[in-house]
């Protein structure tokens, strides 16, 4: 019996809130709702014999409702802490490139250009690929022509902001004083 009850409680414990929340709704306008309300839809006699047992359906409902969007906006905040921390990450990797590394990429940037065909046997292509700084965009290509390499939008964006990554002699235009 008291194995049964608990196994009923984790079982009711686990559901998603689509189904707490019409629970919650229902057992809470059945607790608060005026005697006049309730005998509209015949539940005066049920609401006045099992009252505390909706109560305990409200209270518990609510507070898993609760619980359910405090875990859910303490993830999402987690998430965006880790892409903010992968973000900041891939522009000070940006800042430390190899000469070697800023020469294949000022090809996108000085070209106005997403792809350019590379060598796979390229280490600098194989480290930016690993460093998810450009992408192999095709599986098509030959070892003569090289194969289609598309530079990764954050990294597109970041670098035609920041022209100045690729090459330090480069200087803002001056727009004077406003």
């Amino acid at each position: 019996m008291v194995t049964d009850i608990a196994k009923n409680l984790v079982d009711w414990i686990k559901l998603s809130p689509r189904y707490l929340l019409p629970i919650c709704i229902f057992a809470g306008f059945v607790v608060f709702a005026p005697p006049q309300v309730l005998s509209i839809f015949g539940l005066i006699d049920m609401v006045s014999r099992y009252r505390p047992w909706f109560g305990l359906a409200f209270l518990l409902s609510a507070a898993l409702l609760a619980s359910s969007a405090v875990f859910a906006f303490y993830e999402f905040m987690k998430k965006k802490r880790l892409e903010e921390a992968v973000r900041k990450h891939r522009r000070q990797r940006l800042h430390q490139l190899t000469e070697d590394e800023k020469e294949l990429l000022r090809g996108y940037i000085h070209n106005q250009t997403r792809t350019q065909y590379l060598s796979m046997s390229d280490g600098r292509v194989g480290q930016l690929q690993t460093e998810k700084i450009i992408f192999r965009a095709s599986n098509l290509g030959d070892y003569l022509d090289g194969f289609a390499y598309n530079i990764q939008p954050w990294a597109w964006e970041y670098l035609n902001d920041h022209p100045e990554v690729l090459d330090p002699t480069f200087e803002q235009p001056d727009h004077g004083d406003f």
